[in-house]
C-alpha cells in the first residue's frame, strides 16, 4: 500500500508495502547485517519509493547511546566560533560520532531552548560555548545536565561548574604576548578596546597588557565596549571625535578589531600609517583589502581536537573527572 500524496511515509507503511514485519523493517536500518541480504534489498527499494526517512531521534531515546554530539556556539558569523565548529564537526566525525550543531546567537533564551532540544535528542555529550563570558553566570540548565549525567565540554568561556569539562585560551597570556609586542615595537600611546568591564575574558586581557605596559608606555587607556563590532565602532569613533589618534589600538577581539577599523576609515585616518591596530584574534581576510595586522593567533585545529578529546573520555568512561584544558596563543608580525 503506496503512502498517500501528502501523507509522511511511516515504518509501518514500508513494512506492509515490503510484505514484512514492521520489525524486521525496523532492523533492515539498525541491524541490517541481521537481514537476509534479498529481504533487505526490498526494504531499502520500498523505503526509497515512499520516500521514507528514519526518525534517528526516537530511535535515540530508546538507545544507550546515540553516537551523536550536540555543539552550541553563541556567534556562528563570527569566524572564531565558525571555524571553530567546522573543525569540531570533523574531529567528531573522525571518531565516528555526528554532529547537531546550533547557534544561540547571544541570547539566553535560545541557548535555553537548544540545551533542552539536545536532551530530547538523547546526545551523548554537548560542546558549549555560552552567551556570557562572565564567570558568575549560572544557566539553570547545568544543573539539569548534571543530574542527567551528560557530559559537557566548555570551550572559550569558563563557567563556575565543577562536573564540565573545559578547553580555554590563556587570556592573560595574550595580553602579556601583546603588551610585549608593543614595547618591542617602542608604542607611546596605546588605547586597548576591550569588552565588557564584568566579562572573564576581556578582564583577564586587560590585566595582562596592564602588567606588560603599566608605567613603560607614555598613555595607556582602556575603552571597554562589546565583542561586537558594531559596539566596538560606537566606541572607538566617540573616542576619537575627543581625542588625536594613538600610536596603537589594540583590539580584545577580532570583532572589536573590525570596528576599530571602520572608525578608522570613518575618521580618514590612514591604517598602519598615521594609526596602528593590533588584534587578540586574526582579522580575517584583511590580506584582501591591503591591510596586515599583527595580532595574537590560536590553533583552532588543536581547541577542536581537545574539546572532542575531552567529551569522547567522558563518554567512554562515565566516571572519570572532568578535564581542563588551557591553549595558548602566539603572536604573528
Amino acid at each position: 500500500m503506496a503512502a498517500g500524496r501528502g501523507r509522511k511515509a511511516t515504518l509501518a507503511s514500508v513494512a506492509a508495502q515490503a510484505n514484512v514485519s514492521k520489525i524486521t523493517a525496523s532492523r533492515a536500518f539498525s541491524q541490517p547485517e541481521k537481514v537476509h541480504p534479498e529481504t533487505l534489498r526490498r526494504i531499502r527499494d520500498t523505503a526509497e519509493q515512499l520516500g521514507y526517512v528514519m526518525n534517528t531521534a526516537a530511535r535515540n531515546l530508546r538507545a544507550k547511546a546515540s553516537k551523536t554530539i550536540g555543539i552550541v556556539n553563541p556567534d556562528m558569523a563570527n569566524p572564531f566560533f565558525g571555524g571553530l565548529t567546522r573543525l569540531m564537526m570533523l574531529e567528531a566525525q573522525k571518531m565516528g560520532y555526528d554532529t547537531l550543531v546550533f547557534d544561540s546567537y547571544e541570547s539566553q533564551e535560545a541557548e535555553d531552548r537548544i540545551i533542552d532540544k539536545l536532551i530530547g535528542y538523547n546526545v551523548d555529550a554537548i560542546i558549549l560555548s555560552v552567551i556570557s563570558n562572565d564567570l558568575n553566570y549560572h544557566p539553570a540548565y547545568m544543573k539539569r545536565l548534571e543530574i542527567l549525567n551528560i557530559p559537557v565540554v566548555l570551550v572559550d568561556r569558563e563557567l563556575q561548574a565543577a562536573h564540565c569539562s573545559g578547553v580555554y585560551i590563556d587570556n592573560l597570556d595574550c595580553g602579556l604576548q601583546t603588551g610585549r609586542w608593543l614595547l618591542e615595537q617602542q608604542a607611546e600611546r596605546v588605547v586597548v578596546v576591550s569588552g565588557p568591564e564584568n566579562s572573564n575574558v576581556a578582564r583577564e586581557r586587560v590585566t595582562g597588557l596592564q602588567a606588560a605596559l603599566q608605567g613603560k608606555v607614555a598613555s595607556f587607556e582602556v575603552l571597554y565596549a562589546d565583542f561586537f563590532m558594531d559596539v566596538a565602532w560606537q566606541e572607538t569613533s566617540r573616542w576619537l571625535n575627543n581625542n588625536e589618534a594613538p600610536d596603537y589600538f589594540v583590539g580584545c577581539n577580532n570583532q572589536i578589531s573590525l570596528g576599530i577599523v571602520k572608525a578608522c576609515i570613518e575618521h580618514q585616518l590612514q591604517l598602519m600609517t598615521q594609526v596602528k591596530l593590533f588584534s587578540i584574534d586574526a582579522v580575517s581576510h584583511a590580506g584582501i583589502y591591503g591591510f596586515h595586522f599583527p595580532c595574537v593567533t590560536h590553533d583552532l585545529q588543536e581547541i577542536a581536537w581537545q574539546a572532542l578529546n575531552l567529551a569522547v573520555r567522558r563518554i567512554a568512561d562515565s566516571d572519570s573527572k572532568p578535564g581542563k584544558v588551557i591553549v595558548r596563543g602566539k603572536v604573528v608580525s
